[in-house]
């Protein structure tokens, strides 16, 4: 951390150099507490295995797993924690937009890497943004400059899209949103477990489980005349 201390001068910058120390410490600490999550869970699994070697009518396994479980959704919420924690929100003048937000799955974990795109309210992209790209943490910015935000129409309404390989959708949670040019505005989406089956973020078990369709049998060959 390098803080300056010049006043006005470098009060933004100071500002600044402070949030990412502490944001920085935060992800220490939920490292820190998810590793001591990680290493209990695992004592309490060699318990449970050694009493239930002994007795496996032993009420103290059940209790046990039990406990193991509680530790496992411990240790994803911290996961989703560290995310968050690991979010850099980009640096913006006074005129210029923000429209930022997290894209997730239904677990508020990171969706996976996608392709963002602010679009128009008959669902193209913005020709005067360029589409953007979630990073590990589900995190995406458009920073918008006031000559950008003056090519758009005044009370035009828009929409975030996003794009794996060839699939593009507008989520069905989002909703149409208006912006001001020095505006900041925070647009997560959540992507339902249908929509990251589309975009190929997740594996659709039933398809893959009913496999290849069988070819049907070839009708039998008349004999050759000989």
């Amino acid at each position: 951390m390098k803080i300056i201390n010049r006043g006005a001068e470098s009060a933004k910058n100071d500002t600044q150099e402070l949030h990412e120390a502490l944001q920085d410490e935060r992800s220490s600490m939920l490292a820190q507490v998810r590793t001591l999550q990680l290493a209990t869970r695992l004592l309490l699994q060699a318990e449970a295995q050694r009493l239930a070697q002994k007795n496996s009518a032993d009420p103290r396994v059940a209790t046990l797993a039990l406990q193991q479980h509680t530790l496992g959704e411990r240790v994803a919420v911290l996961d989703t924690e560290l995310e968050v924690a690991a979010i850099r929100t980009p640096t913006v003048t006074k005129t210029d937009t923000l429209i930022h937000g997290r894209v997730a799955d239904d677990a508020n974990r990171a969706a996976g890497p996608l392709t963002v795109m602010l679009v128009n309210a008959n669902g193209r992209p913005v020709e005067a943004l360029r589409p953007v790209q979630a990073d590990a943490s589900g995190y995406y910015a458009f920073v918008i400059e006031p000559e950008v935000a003056a090519k758009l129409q005044a009370g035009e309404r828009f929409g975030i899209a996003v794009r794996n390989g060839d699939t593009t959708l507008v989520p069905a949670g989002t909703e149409p949103f208006a912006f001001a040019s020095g505006t900041v505005a925070v647009k997560d989406v959540a992507l339902t477990d249908a929509e990251l089956r589309r975009l190929q973020l997740r594996v659709d078990f039933t398809s893959a489980a009913a496999g290849p369709k069988p070819r049907a049998a070839a009708a039998p060959r008349g004999k050759k005349k000989t």
